[in-house]
């Protein structure tokens, strides 16, 4: 089955269950649907009706009975993550219908659902839910005592077109996991807000350069690069890594099973060598329904390869060191000289 998040695909919720049988059953087929699009974003206006198709399609090697239902989940502000109650409606559930709430798929056939949208004169300004696609059926156990059950869950984010609706969104923070990092990566995480009443969409970049005002940056880094959204009273942070250096850090395998932080010396990119101030500096947009609005901040570290530093100090040194020496005895010779003169010269 295909993983695809929230803010730009569909996720799957696969859950596995022991149950002890002695015979043998033919064992189920596969579970594997392919749904799009996903998220499913649209605009309603109130009072009014409007119909949305979802296209399904049986990636599988056996015939699916398949029902769909919308339910209801929530977002973790803190975590980011998305909790999903496959048993309570969300709701608005009464304003939703479905052209076939159960269907039969074939191997490599498609289906389209055809969902239709009755939304009320008071509605609000948007709304959030999932659409549940799973087997009408659990499969039976299979002779190795394990039930694989298979659902589909597509997000369906939904504006409504009325007076007052208001899309704003602030970023709370901008910042760098560390002030000062030894080589790079540099994490930098931006922290978005939704403040309005509406479903938002901010994204852009982080430029990454010397000083604020440089007009060439040393590189571009995407923020939300797949365009995902923000719920109302929702916050998410984006984490994007400038990497391109020389020598950097990579995250290998412990023999705990933890990650470990090792050194990597690719020696093709000593060009990137990093040292000094740098500035990042984030330009987003978001559309307040009219035009893009743009949000602009920056965050200043420093990389400081303090490993290499206290090598090319200690080589400094001994290099002085030696310089210092050779002309003593350079001199030395010298002054020997003057003092006790040649017979020719006498």
């Amino acid at each position: 089955m295909r993983k695809l998040g929230m803010l730009g695909a569909v996720m799957l919720l696969v859950s596995t269950a022991a149950v002890g049988i002695t015979h043998a059953v033919n064992p189920p087929s596969d579970f594997y649907l392919e749904v799009s699009p996903s998220p499913l974003v649209t605009t309603v206006k109130p009072g009014q009706q409007k119909d949305i198709e979802l296209t399904i399609r049986n990636a599988g090697t056996g015939t699916e009975e398949l029902k769909i239902e919308s339910r209801k989940f929530t977002v973790n502000n803190t975590t980011g993550q998305v909790d999903l109650d496959d048993t309570a409606q969300p709701e608005i559930s009464s304003w939703i219908s479905f052209s076939s709430p159960t269907f039969t798929i074939k191997p490599g056939e498609v289906h389209t659902e055809k969902i239709k949208m009755n939304v009320p004169k008071g509605a609000g300004f948007s709304y959030s839910f999932a659409l549940v696609i799973s087997r009408t059926q659990n499969p039976k156990a299979t002779e190795s005592g394990r039930l694989i059950k298979g659902s589909v869950a597509v997000f369906v984010l939904m504006n409504v077109d009325r007076p007052g609706a208001v899309r704003k969104v602030e970023v709370q923070k901008f910042s760098t996991t560390a002030g000062i990092y030894e080589y790079l990566p540099a994490t930098l995480n931006v922290e978005f807000k939704n403040t309005g009443n509406t479903i938002v969409q901010p994204y852009g970049n982080v430029f990454i350069q010397r000083d604020a005002n440089d007009v060439q940056p040393i590189t571009t880094l995407p923020v939300n690069d797949k365009k995902g959204y923000i719920l109302p009273g929702s916050e998410r942070t984006l984490t994007t890594d400038w990497s391109e250096g020389f020598p950097t850090y990579q995250l290998t395998p412990g023999a705990d099973g933890n990650e470990q932080k090792a050194e990597s010396w690719d020696w093709s990119q000593l060009s990137h060598f990093r040292i000094g101030r740098y500035t990042a500096k984030l330009v987003a947009i978001y559309n307040d329904g009219k035009r893009d609005v743009p949000i602009e901040q920056e965050v200043t570290f420093w990389v400081l390869p303090w490993k290499i530093i206290l090598g090319a100090i200690v080589v400094l040194v001994l290099v002085v060191l030696g310089l210092w020496t050779f002309v003593r005895k350079v001199w030395k010779l010298l002054r020997r000289g003057k003092k006790h003169p040649s017979k020719s010269d006498s």
